[in-house]
């Protein structure tokens, strides 16, 4: 039987080894995996490209590596890719999609106490739509709360600059998906610590889609070396016989 190729879309501040492990994972049971790499996330970057990128111009760049594959992939998506992979479903490019915590469209409030605190420190840039890295006392609060104190400092130190339009474009709202549109198999899945996407966000996200919905005690947002989220992925696609 053929097995699909999974595409793997990173968040914020990230780059396409925050898929590393799942990679590893899923390519050792005989699956194809790619990553992307979103425009002007490679070091050293050129910020001055950066600040001019957009959700929908990572949108678009996906769309093009789509294109090269023999056939519509599994699109797996944390947070920010999250809602690039929402927006690749509507248009019909995707086989199923993994919501990884994901960034909530328009219509769905991404605004909780929890979820202000982790761009309270940016605030100035995203306004201003400038490049930024989330500052580490946020990054510890909302994105990394769980995890030990080394494994903080290690996945802190690989962040890169973030577009600050694209956050400003989550904050305000203007990235709107369709789910009349989005045919496919969705399944959503959030850590129940997670403070920057809370899992009563991503519920409604869920909702939208008609999605499946777990979630994983214990984790914050950080979900890419959750061992039991990797195995609970690769069941989900199995039970559905995607080829």
């Amino acid at each position: 039987m053929k097995t699909p190729t999974f595409l793997f879309l990173h968040g914020m501040w990230g780059d396409a080894r925050f898929w590393n492990r799942f990679r590893r994972r899923f390519e050792g049971c005989g699956y194809r995996t790619e990553a992307v790499t979103f425009l002007h996330h490679e070091k050293p970057q050129d910020s001055s490209m950066l600040r001019h990128v957009g959700i929908m111009d990572y949108v678009a760049q996906v769309e093009q590596t789509i294109g090269a594959l023999p056939e519509a992939p599994v699109l797996v998506g944390h947070s920010m890719g999250g809602l690039v992979a929402q927006k690749l479903a509507e248009r019909g490019l995707a086989k199923a999609v993994v919501l990884v915590a994901p960034v909530a469209p328009a219509g769905i409030s991404p605004g909780t106490w929890s979820s202000f605190l982790c761009i309270s420190g940016s605030l100035h840039q995203i306004v201003r739509q400038r490049p930024f890295v989330i500052p580490w006392r946020q990054s510890k609060y909302g994105l990394l709360n769980t995890l030990a104190s080394r494994e903080m400092a290690a996945i802190y130190g690989s962040f890169v600059h973030e577009s600050g339009r694209a956050m400003w474009e989550i904050v305000s709202g203007a990235i709107a998906v369709d789910e009349r549109q989005v045919s496919c198999p969705v399944l959503a899945i959030v850590g129940s610590e997670d403070r920057a996407t809370p899992p009563s966000v991503v519920r409604r996200i869920a909702e939208k889609y008609d999605a499946d919905y777990w979630e994983y005690p214990g984790w914050c947002h950080y979900l890419g070396i959750a061992w039991e989220a990797m195995d609970d992925v690769l069941d989900w696609v199995n039970a559905r016989g995607l080829s």
